[in-house]
C-alpha cells in the first residue's frame, strides 16, 4: 500500500517486492538522458511483475517496440510512460506528482538528443494542449446550448403567458370602456342635477322661513281672536284685550329690536312648553343674524346653560352663510372664551362645507389671527381633505408665503394620507401648475411616507403617467426608507425593475436582521429568484461577521437556511451558485455549502451541473475534488448517481469520473453496474455524452472485474435489453482477454442448460429422490 511518502521512481521499484522479470540489457554507448530515463523507466516496470511479452498483449503493443524502449534503443513516446505509471497506480504504488514530474523532464531531455523527436514531441504537446482547449471549449458549448434551449423554452413560455393576459386586458378593457363612458355620462348627469337640486334647496330654505314666519303670525291672530272672544263671552261683551298673553308675533318682531338676551331665553322657553320647537329655532336663527357679536355669544351661551343647546347648534351653520368673515371669526373667538369649543367646531365645520374656497382660507388666517391656531389647521386639513381638488389648490394659493403656511403643509399632509391616488396626482399637478411646487413634494413626500405599498405603486405608475418622472423617483426613492415591514409588500407592488431596485438598496444599506426577514419573506411568498440574487448580493457586498449573523438569523426564520440555500442553488446561474459556494467554503460555513452543493449536483439539467462543477474546479474548491466527490456518489443511487458522472464528463473532468466508477463500482454487486448502465442508457440529453460515459464504465468493467462478473455483467446487460452495450462490453473484453474471456462467456451461458449427454439428464426424478431419502 502507498503510505503517503514522496518517491522518486526508483525509490517507488524498491519499495513494492516483485517477482524477477527478465529484461533485455541496455544498449552500449547511449546518450546520457535516454540512458537516466531508460534506468527510471525499468525500474518502474519492474514493479509491474509481467514480462514484456505479457505488457505488451495487454496494451495491444508490439513487443519489440515494448524491449526497445526499455532497453533505450529508442525513446518511447510519453503515452507509453504514462500508461506505465497508469498501471503502477492500480497495484496501489502511485507516483507523486514530483516524481512523475521528474520523470517527464527526463523524457524531454532525452527527446532533446535527438532534433527530430524534440520537435515532434513539442508539436505533440502543443496538439494535446490545443486538443483539451477544443474539449473545454466543446463542453461549455454543449452546456451554453443545452441552457439556451432550456431559457428559450421557458422564455416563449412566460412570452405565451404575457401575451394571453394582454389579449385578456384588452378584451377587458374594451369590453368596460363603454360601461365607464356610460357611468361618465350618467355621473356627469348626476352632477348637474345635484347642482340644481342644490339651488332649490337654498330656495326652499328661505321660503320654508318665510312661511314659518307667517305661520307663527296666523297662529298668533287666532290665539289672540281666541282669547278676545273668550273675555268678550266671560264679560258680556266688555272689548278689552288680555295685554298679559304673550303674543309670538311680537316675539319674532321684536327679536331683532328691543328683547334683550333673557327675553329671548324665555321666549324659546315658552315656545318649548308650548311644543313648538320649529318656532323656537326660527326665532334664535332670526336672533344671531341680525344681533352683534357679543349678543350673539351671550345669547349661545344662555340657551347653552337653559337646556337649548339644540336651538344653538341649529343657528351656527346658517351664520357662517350669512355673516361676513370677519364676523365669524370673532363669534368663534368669543364662544371660545366662554368654553363652547363644541360652538367654534360647528362653525369650522360649517366653513369646510358652505365657505368659498377664498372665504374659508380668510377664515383659516383669521382663526390663527384669534389666537385659536389649532382650529384653523382644523379646518385647513378638513378642507384638503373633502373639498374638490381645484378648491385645494386655490385655498393654497391663497395662504402661500403667509403666516399659515406651515399649517398648508399639514393639511396637504392629511390629503396625502385620506385622498385616492388619482387625486393626489391631480392635485400634484394642479400645485406645479401654479408654482406651488414646495407644496407638491409636501404632498408626495406625506404620501411616500404613508400610504400603503400598493397605493404608492398606483402612485408612482400614475405619476409617470402623466409625465411625472422625476416626482415618481423622488415619491420611490423617499418610500425606500420605510420600514421593513414596507418594503415587502411593495416589491410584490411594483411590477417593473423597481422591485430588484428595493431589494438592492436594502441589501446594501440596511441592517442584518432587515435583510434576513426580506429574504425570508420573500421566500415564503414565492419570489424566490429575489430572495436568491438579495442572498447573493449581499453575501458578495457585507462583512463576513454580517454574513455569518444574516445566516444564523436565516436559519432560526421559516423556511429554516437549508431550504433558502437550496432554492438559492436552483436559481441562480450555475457560475454565480458556484461563487456562492466558495464563499462560503472560503470562511468556514460548510453547512450551508453543503447544501448549495448537494441542491446543484443533484440538478436535472446535466449541462448546468456541469458548469457548475468545472467553476468550482477553476475556483479551486475541495467540492471539486476527487475526495469530496467520491464521497457524495457513495450516499446516491444509480437515479442521482448517473447524472452526476453525465455532469463530471460534460465538465471534462474525467479523471474524477474514473475515481467515482473506480469507487463505487469495483467491489460492488455486478447487478449495480447494469442498473447504472440502464440509469444512464435511460438519461435524455446529449446522446454522445452518455455514450462516453458507458464506454469508460465498460473499459473500467473490463480492467478492474474478474473474468466472471464480466460475463455475468454481459448476460444481465442482454436481460435487460441494453444489446448494444453488452455487445460493446463483449468486444472490449475479448479485445483483452482473448480465449479465455470467450470460454467464460460460453460457460456462463450455458451452465443452467442440461447436456443431453450427462447422466444427469437421463436420470428420473424417483431415483434422486430414493438416493436423497437414503442419506
Amino acid at each position: 500500500m502507498y503510505d503517503g511518502q514522496v518517491r522518486t521512481p526508483a525509490e517507488v521499484a524498491v519499495a513494492i517486492p516483485v517477482r524477477p522479470v527478465n529484461l533485455a540489457p541496455l544498449k552500449d554507448g547511449l546518450p546520457p538522458e535516454r540512458q537516466a530515463l531508460a534506468e527510471n523507466l525499468r525500474q518502474i516496470f519492474l514493479v509491474l511483475g509481467i514480462s514484456v511479452r505479457r505488457y505488451a498483449a495487454r496494451r495491444f503493443l508490439n513487443a519489440s517496440s515494448v524491449t526497445r524502449y526499455l532497453n533505450g534503443e529508442r525513446v518511447p513516446p510519453w503515452d507509453f510512460v504514462a500508461g506505465v505509471i497508469a498501471d503502477v497506480q492500480e497495484v496501489q504504488a502511485p507516483l507523486t506528482p514530483e516524481a512523475e514530474a521528474a520523470l517527464r523532464n527526463l523524457h524531454r531531455a532525452a527527446l532533446k538528443s535527438n532534433q527530430h523527436s524534440s520537435e515532434v514531441q513539442a508539436l505533440q504537446d502543443k496538439l494535446a494542449d490545443a486538443d483539451e482547449e477544443t474539449r473545454r471549449i466543446t463542453t461549455r458549448q454543449r452546456a451554453l446550448e443545452e441552457a439556451l434551449l432550456d431559457r428559450e423554452a421557458r422564455l416563449a413560455s412566460v412570452r405565451g403567458r404575457c401575451r394571453n393576459l394582454e389579449t385578456q386586458l384588452e378584451e377587458q378593457r374594451l369590453a368596460h370602456r363603454g360601461e365607464v363612458e356610460l357611468w361618465q355620462g350618467e355621473y356627469a348627469r348626476l352632477q348637474e342635477e345635484s347642482g340644481d337640486l342644490q339651488e332649490q334647496v337654498i330656495y326652499l330654505q328661505e321660503a320654508l322661513a318665510v312661511t314659518r314666519a307667517e305661520l307663527i303670525a296666523a297662529e298668533d291672530r287666532c290665539h289672540r281672536l281666541e282669547a278676545r272672544l273668550e273675555t268678550l263671552q266671560e264679560l258680556g261683551g266688555d272689548e278689552r284685550e288680555d295685554d298679559g298673553l304673550p303674543s309670538i308675533m311680537v316675539m319674532l318682531e321684536e327679536a331683532d329690536r328691543r328683547s334683550s338676551v333673557p327675553e329671548l331665553v324665555r321666549a324659546v322657553g315658552d315656545l318649548e312648553l308650548r311644543t313648538r320647537k320649529a318656532m323656537a329655532s326660527e326665532l334664535v336663527r332670526s336672533a344671531s343674524q341680525s344681533r352683534t357679536i357679543e349678543e350673539v355669544a351671550g345669547l349661545l351661551s344662555a340657551l347653552r346653560q337653559a337646556g337649548f343647546d339644540a336651538h344653538a347648534q341649529t343657528a351656527l351653520p346658517a351664520m357662517v352663510m350669512v355673516r361676513s368673515v370677519d364676523d365669524t371669526s370673532s363669534l368663534a373667538r368669543e364662544l371660545f372664551r366662554e368654553g363652547l369649543e363644541e360652538y367654534v367646531l360647528i362653525l369650522v365645520q360649517a366653513s369646510v362645507k358652505f365657505h368659498q374656497p377664498e372665504d374659508a382660507a380668510d377664515f383659516a388666517l383669521a382663526l390663527h389671527r384669534a389666537g385659536l391656531p389649532q382650529h384653523a389647521e382644523g379646518l385647513l386639513g378638513a378642507a384638503a381633505v373633502v373639498r374638490p381638488v381645484p378648491d385645494v389648490v386655490s385655498v393654497a394659493l391663497t395662504l402661500a408665503g403667509g403666516e399659515l403656511d406651515d399649517a398648508v403643509v399639514a393639511s396637504l399632509s392629511a390629503a396625502a394620507a385620506q385622498r385616492p391616488v388619482s387625486d393626489l396626482v391631480t392635485l400634484s399637478i394642479g400645485l406645479r401648475e401654479v408654482c406651488l411646487a414646495r407644496y407638491a413634494d409636501a404632498l408626495q413626500r406625506a404620501a411616500a411616507a404613508g400610504r400603503s405599498a400598493a397605493d404608492v405603486a398606483e402612485f408612482l405608475r400614475s405619476l409617470a403617467h402623466h409625465g411625472l418622472e422625476r416626482d415618481a423617483e423622488s415619491v420611490f426613492d423617499r418610500t425606500q426608507n420605510r420600514s421593513v415591514g414596507h418594503l415587502i409588500p411593495l416589491v410584490l407592488a411594483l411590477r417593473d425593475g423597481r422591485a430588484w431596485s428595493v431589494l438592492a438598496r436594502a441589501g446594501e444599506s440596511r441592517p442584518v436582521d432587515d435583510v434576513a426577514v426580506l429574504i425570508s419573506e420573500l421566500y415564503m411568498t414565492g419570489r424566490h429568484q429575489f430572495a436568491a440574487n438579495l442572498l447573493v448580493l449581499t453575501v458578495r457586498t457585507r462583512a463576513v461577521s454580517e454574513i455569518v449573523q444574516l445566516l444564523e438569523l436565516l436559519g432560526r426564520m421559516a423556511p429554516g437556511l437549508e431550504s433558502i440555500m437550496r432554492t438559492a442553488a436552483r436559481v441562480l446561474t450555475p457560475a454565480e451558485a458556484a461563487a456562492l459556494l466558495t464563499w462560503l467554503e472560503r470562511h468556514g460555513l460548510d453547512e450551508p455549502a453543503e447544501a448549495v452543493f448537494r441542491c446543484t449536483v443533484h440538478d436535472e439539467l446535466v449541462g448546468q451541473a456541469g458548469l457548475f462543477l468545472a467553476a468550482l474546479a477553476e475556483a479551486g474548491s475541495a467540492y471539486a475534488s476527487r475526495h469530496v466527490l467520491c464521497r457524495h456518489a457513495g450516499t446516491m443511487d444509480p437515479a442521482t448517481l448517473a447524472p452526476l458522472l453525465l455532469a463530471l464528463e460534460a465538465a471534462s473532468l474525467t479523471a474524477h469520473l474514473d475515481a467515482i466508477i473506480h469507487d463505487r463500482y469495483v467491489h460492488c454487486p455486478i447487478v449495480d453496474v447494469a442498473l447504472l448502465a440502464r440509469r444512464l442508457d435511460s438519461a435524455g440529453g446529449v446522446r454522445p455524452r452518455v455514450e462516453r460515459v458507458l464506454e469508460r464504465l465498460v473499459h473500467h468493467t473490463v480492467r478492474t472485474r474478474s473474468l466472471t462478473d464480466q460475463a455475468v455483467l454481459v448476460d444481465t446487460l442482454q436481460s435487460a435489453g441494453l444489446g448494444t452495450l453488452a455487445e460493446r462490453l463483449t468486444t472490449v473484453a475479448l479485445r483483452a482477454h482473448g480465449r479465455r474471456f470467450k470460454e467464460q462467456l460460453t460457460r456462463e451461458q450455458t451452465k443452467h442448460e442440461q447436456r443431453v449427454m450427462s447422466r444427469a439428464f437421463w436420470l428420473p426424478d424417483r431415483p434422486r429422490r430414493h438416493r436423497n431419502e437414503g442419506a
